[in-house]
Formats: C-alpha cells, sequence, structure tokens
C-alpha cells in the first residue's frame, strides 16, 4: 500500500511568458473570501465569460466557467485529463494523498475500474436502499422533530443523512469505519496546503493512515462476508483476478467514501437555504410536491456542490474559443459558474421550482460523470420532501441569514444552517 511522498525534483513549466497578460484575472481561488462571496455576483459574471488565467499557489491555471466551455473540458479526457502530470509543484492538486482512484484515472484504467463500480449504482440497486433511506431520513426527522423548534439543517440533518445514506445504507460501514471517513473529509482541505519540496501536513498524513489502517479492516471483513454492496463488489473483482490492483482497491474506496460525503450533504444544504431565502417557493413545494423532481434541479443549478472541481490538465497544445491553453496546463471547469450561464438558463439568478432545468452540470458530465448520481438525487428528493411535509412553518430562523461555507476549497457546503418551525 503506498502512501503520500516527498519529491524534490524540476518544477512545472512556467507558462506565464506565453500567455495572454489581458486575460489575467485577479482572482485567489483558495482564499476564503472568495468562496464566501462569489455566489453573490462573481459567479453569474463569470458565466458569460471566455476561459481566462489565474494563479493558484503562484501556477498559472486556465479556468472555464460558460456551460459549453466546462462541457468541453468534461467531455473530452484526451485533451483534458485528470491524470496529474509528475511535478512536484502539481501535488497540491492531489488532494487523495497518492491513492490511486478513479477520481484521477483516465482511458483504460478509468473505464475498467468504473465498469466494475456500476452495478453497485444501477437503478436496480438504487433502488434496493430506498426502504433503508426512507428510515434513515425518517429517524433524521424525528430527531430534528426532538431538538426543534430551532435547529442547524445542516448538523442535525443534511449531513448525518447523508453519512448514513452512503456509508451505513449503500456500504454497509460501521460506525466507528463511517467515522474515519469522515475525518478523511474533512482533512481534504490540508493537501491543498502543500508546499513543493516539503511533505503533507501531519494531520493529513494521519488521516490517510487512518484510512489505510480502516480499509484494511473492511477488506478482511468482506473477504469472510460479502455482500452485494460496491465494497464487496470491487473486493470480489481484486480477489477474482479481474485486473484491479491492491492498492487501486484501497484508493476506490477511499475516494467514494471520502469524497462522497460532503458534496452530497452540500446538495441538501444548499437546496433547504435556497427555499428558506424564497419562502413562496417553499411554500409552492409544500402546496405541489408533484414539483420534488423540478425543485431538485433547479435547487442543484442554483446552488450547487462547489464552485470547482477537480482539475484537469492539457494534454497538448489546444485551445478554447481563441483562448490558447498549453500542454501540462491545469484547467479547472466551474460547474456552478456554468449552471448560471444565461445561454442556457435565462434569468439564471431567478429561482423557480417550475423552471425543472435540463443539462446542469451539477454532478459534471462525460466520462467523469458522478457515478452515484442517481442516488444523491433520490436523497436530495426524499430529505428535501419529507421536511417540508413533516413541519408545515419550515423556514431560516433569521431571513436575513448569510451563509459561510466549509469543506475543501471549491466546495460550497454550509458550515451551519439554522432552521426553526413553529
Amino acid at each position: 500500500m503506498n502512501t503520500p511522498q516527498t519529491t524534490t525534483a524540476q518544477t512545472a513549466p512556467d507558462f506565464r511568458q506565453r500567455m495572454d497578460a489581458s486575460r489575467f484575472v485577479n482572482v485567489d481561488l483558495v482564499d476564503e473570501n472568495f468562496r464566501q462571496n462569489a455566489l453573490n455576483d462573481l459567479l453569474a459574471d463569470w458565466a458569460t465569460r471566455k476561459p481566462f488565467y489565474v494563479l493558484r499557489n503562484s501556477l498559472p491555471v486556465t479556468i472555464c466557467t460558460r456551460h459549453r466551455d466546462v462541457k468541453e473540458v468534461y467531455n473530452n479526457p484526451q485533451r483534458f485529463t485528470v491524470e496529474i502530470p509528475p511535478w512536484p509543484d502539481y501535488k497540491v492538486f492531489d488532494i487523495f494523498g497518492g491513492l490511486e482512484n478513479v477520481l484521477q484515472m483516465d482511458g483504460e484504467n478509468h473505464e475498467r475500474i468504473r465498469r466494475l463500480m456500476t452495478p453497485a449504482f444501477t437503478p436496480h440497486a438504487v433502488l434496493r436502499l430506498e426502504a433503508d433511506i426512507d428510515r434513515i431520513i425518517a429517524e433524521q426527522i424525528d430527531h430534528v422533530a426532538a431538538v426543534g423548534p430551532a435547529f442547524d439543517a445542516m448538523e442535525d440533518f443534511s449531513r448525518p443523512i447523508i453519512m448514513r445514506a452512503l456509508l451505513e445504507a449503500a456500504l454497509k460501514l460501521k460506525p466507528d469505519q463511517q467515522a474515519v471517513f469522515a475525518q478523511m473529509h474533512d482533512s481534504i482541505a490540508l493537501a491543498t496546503q502543500f508546499v513543493p519540496g516539503e511533505p503533507f501536513p501531519d494531520e493529513f498524513m494521519a488521516a490517510v493512515g487512518e484510512v489505510i489502517r480502516i480499509t484494511q479492516e473492511i477488506v478482511a471483513e468482506r473477504r469472510q462476508s460479502p455482500g452485494d454492496d460496491m465494497i464487496s463488489l470491487l473486493v470480489t473483482a481484486r480477489d477474482q483476478g479481474q485486473g484491479l490492483t491492491e492498492s487501486e482497491l484501497f484508493g476506490q474506496i477511499n475516494a467514494i467514501c471520502s469524497a462522497g460525503i460532503g458534496t452530497t450533504a452540500a446538495t441538501i444544504g444548499g437546496a433547504l437555504l435556497m427555499l428558506g431565502k424564497h419562502p413562496d417557493q417553499l411554500e409552492l413545494l409544500r402546496q405541489e410536491p408533484g414539483l420534488i423532481d423540478s425543485t431538485v434541479e433547479e435547487c442543484l443549478r442554483r446552488h450547487g456542490p462547489g464552485i470547482l472541481t477537480f482539475v484537469r490538465f492539457a494534454t497538448e497544445d489546444t485551445e478554447i474559443d481563441g483562448v490558447p491553453i498549453f500542454k501540462d496546463m491545469p484547467v479547472m471547469a466551474s460547474i456552478q459558474a456554468a449552471d448560471l450561464d444565461p445561454v442556457e438558463f435565462p434569468d439564471p439568478m431567478r429561482f423557480d421550482i417550475r423552471r425543472n432545468p435540463r443539462g446542469i452540470v451539477a454532478f459534471g458530465s462525460g466520462p467523469h460523470h458522478c457515478i452515484g448520481n442517481r442516488m444523491g438525487r433520490m436523497v436530495m428528493k426524499k430529505a428535501i420532501l419529507g421536511l417540508v411535509q413533516r413541519f408545515p412553518k419550515l423556514r431560516l430562523a433569521d431571513a436575513h441569514f448569510k451563509p459561510v461555507y466549509g469543506g475543501f476549497p471549491g466546495e460550497l457546503s454550509l458550515v451551519t444552517l439554522p432552521m426553526k418551525f413553529d
């Protein structure tokens, strides 16, 4: 089992001499002011722009924000790969600390591993989870009723539902095993603080070590008593010689368990925030529960799980709409800006649960389209509608609530969301 290594070698190419200075935007992507304020006006402006350049940790990065540009990046892995070039400076983009995983693979390796994971996320497989998810949501709504009428929609509702739906219902993990992956998710942000020539932060390395330890435990359990969950499928594939290495096995388990927690919890929290800020739409959903499908899509469009997603790298000198992008250059796509593109979604800042938007990219697009999006949408629908119907007076505790976001850089996960139902 490989753990992250510190590398001291040459630095990545400096593209700045070849770049059009007029296309530089002075914004720090890892600055908290950027994340906390981006949804106000900035991303709506970005949604109309051609690709542009920024500096991230002193590295030039191309940012794509229009819907068509984001789709071009996502749908063309031959030009824009998720595989990180072997420059030491680029370890800052490796949020999994060197653990091999499908989120950072392309081509045959990606297809091979995704094919092994797919049976756990088919419509039939997700349907098998419905009773457990219904139970989890009902229990969490009962918890809200017990702690209310004032409650934190993140701490008391969104996060526990996702933790339990993904890690308990879908992956059959024990509470202590779930806690390790929750800690790993919380530590991912530390990987972005990597400084070339120095080791990863101790807390991050400790979290990686715990993930390796607990994954060994989980794999041993599945080998002894396999089930129909994704981890059992991967362990069986490994043991039957279906082209999955031990390192890849560990990496996939970590990627699904750690990365899936924050983004899906962020979607439920974001949806409740949008409905809370638009009481007329909340009341409309209460009166017309048949609008829940459209409501979820509009909530994902207007307040998705993040500003930016996993970085891509140009495999060759290329361009998008005439803007040059150089070989090995990092390329980041903004799913949130893309879903505010007025070309695709007229009057994009208007929140309308009757809109029923088509083609949103909140869960990505192309070969790396989120494999768990079907389950994520199902949990969102059931959780939101269940809460709205149980509490007819559900609303924000403060009508002027100003959200604060946490999670790893680029994630739009609310730290807290005070609501009440009296």
